[in-house]
């Protein structure tokens, strides 16, 4: 599925599934691609069913027909598929695996290892296997991107930067790409500064000037990922109307709890964190873990040993 140059044909599909279109890439028919292309489509089209966490069992059946010598990608993704349509604990297929032999093998098995065993160095150790292997060729980005991705959640920044700039050793073909935009706006985000903040706000202006009405999911990600950018900027204004864009949506899938952290963050910046509170006890039922809980947590602690340290003896 992966020797095919997507920067054609399938220019505007990979767009769309990397920005989280996934209603758009569900509604082509397969006839509007070639041959060579069809099994890539069926691809993101299976993967942006499990995406809106609708069961793609009868599209897997359907690929394994139409592309008999493609069976153990369709053993990938009905492994992926039964992960998140039965909500199984975990996987024979993904723990089986020692070594990724293609792409989106690498990708999904590294997304298993975090979502089923908060196994981040795990995930990390396959992708980095994958992109030093004989099996990658130039135009497998996506193992790229969830390295950068990972490196960054676990604070190596440093790490992240050295695979960013992996792309540089990639033909410009392969550098012309969503992924490599993606990742970009990632690593100048993280390095600040007006320009580079700025410019990584630029790009996700541009991609919410596409349709998203039927697209919810992907319309609160770009939105998240623009308020985040112009709190950074101290555009406040322009924060909250993103924010009230976001609340507007009603969207039920922030399952890490990312948008009430910056909803508190934002709290704290604007209005000295008088409305907190409720927000701080909305995220410790929703994700008791998260980084910023822990951060209060440890700060609150600091604050009352200072003022035991100090308080006057009775």
């Amino acid at each position: 599925m992966n020797d095919i140059n997507d920067s054609g044909e399938l220019f505007t599909i990979r767009n769309q599934f990397y920005t989280g279109q996934h209603q758009k890439v569900t509604a082509y028919n397969l006839d509007q691609f070639s041959a060579e292309a069809q099994p890539k489509v069926m691809e993101f089209q299976i993967r942006s069913h499990v995406a809106l966490s609708e069961d793609a069992s009868q599209l897997i059946d359907e690929g394994r027909s139409l592309f008999a010598d493609q069976g153990d990608h369709f053993d990938l993704l009905q492994a992926w598929n039964d992960l998140n349509a039965f909500g199984t604990e975990d996987s024979t297929y993904f723990d089986a695996i020692e070594e990724a032999e293609f792409e989106t093998q690498a990708c999904l098995t590294a997304l298993y290892f975090i979502r089923v065993h908060k196994g981040y160095e795990q995930a990390i150790e396959v992708l980095s296997k994958y992109i030093n292997s004989v099996y990658i060729n130039v135009h497998e980005l996506e193992p790229y991107l969830l390295l950068v991705q990972l490196n960054l959640i676990n604070g190596k920044y440093a790490e992240a930067n050295r695979v960013f700039q992996k792309f540089h050793e990639l033909p410009y073909s392969a550098r012309d790409d969503i992924v490599y935009h993606v990742t970009e706006s990632w690593i100048m985000a993280i390095k600040g500064g007006f320009d580079n903040v700025n410019n990584s706000s630029c790009f996700y202006d541009e991609i919410m000037a596409n349709d998203f009405e039927e697209d919810a999911q992907g319309k609160y990600h770009i939105l998240s990922v623009l308020f985040a950018l112009t709190v950074q900027l101290k555009r406040f204004p322009e924060a909250q109307d993103f924010l009230e864009q976001i609340d507007a949506l009603n969207f039920k899938g922030d399952v890490s709890g990312d948008l009430l952290a910056n909803k508190i963050t934002f709290e704290y910046l604007t209005k000295g964190g008088e409305n907190v509170l409720p927000l701080l006890k909305q995220l410790a039922q929703l994700n008791p873990e998260h980084e910023l809980l822990a951060d209060y947590k440890e700060k609150n602690e600091k604050f009352d040993a200072i003022v035991e340290k100090y308080q006057p003896a009775l």
